[in-house]
């Protein structure tokens, strides 16, 4: 009876040890944008495409109609800079962005691989299309929020 006992108490402890963490697999890390002009949110009528610096990789490729942007940005690095180049029939005029931040690394259990957040520390840009960004949430994580207000020049400049 003692050995049964034993048997089953080891058993159960064996099997609530064992735990199936589910890793976040379809979590995204990503800053997220929205565009405005005259203190409404617009949409880019031309074509936007976003790279990581003057010639880093495309981060987002000849998207039309965008209102918002969503971006990834590096895991170690302090600042990272977008180029964000709009293209109409008429005109071509790019814009750089740089964010200044720190970065966490975000642990959950062994299973899992390990992910960095963000705290957007800064924002700036040349001014060409971009009158003003603002941070309205400097936290970058799983949240699909937004994190900037990109202001654009008024219509009427």
């Amino acid at each position: 009876m003692r050995r049964r006992l034993l048997l089953i108490v080891s058993s159960v402890l064996l099997l609530a040890a064992c735990e199936s963490y589910d890793c976040t697999l379809y979590n995204y890390v990503g800053c997220y944008g929205t565009f405005y002009q005259d203190d409404a949110m617009v949409s880019l009528n031309d074509t936007l495409t976003i790279t990581a610096g003057q010639s880093g990789p495309v981060l987002l490729n000849k998207a039309v109609g965008t209102s918002k942007l969503n971006v990834p940005l590096s895991y170690w690095q302090e600042e990272d800079t977008l180029v964000l180049t709009v293209k109409g029939e008429y005109n071509l005029v790019q814009d750089t962005i740089w964010i200044t931040k720190s970065n966490q690394v975000h642990y959950e259990s062994p299973d899992c691989p390990t992910t960095l957040f963000h705290t957007i520390q800064g924002v700036r840009s040349t001014h060409e299309f971009i009158d003003s960004i603002n941070i309205i949430r400097s936290s970058v994580n799983y949240e699909k929020t937004d994190n900037m207000q990109i202001h654009l020049f008024s219509a009427t400049d």
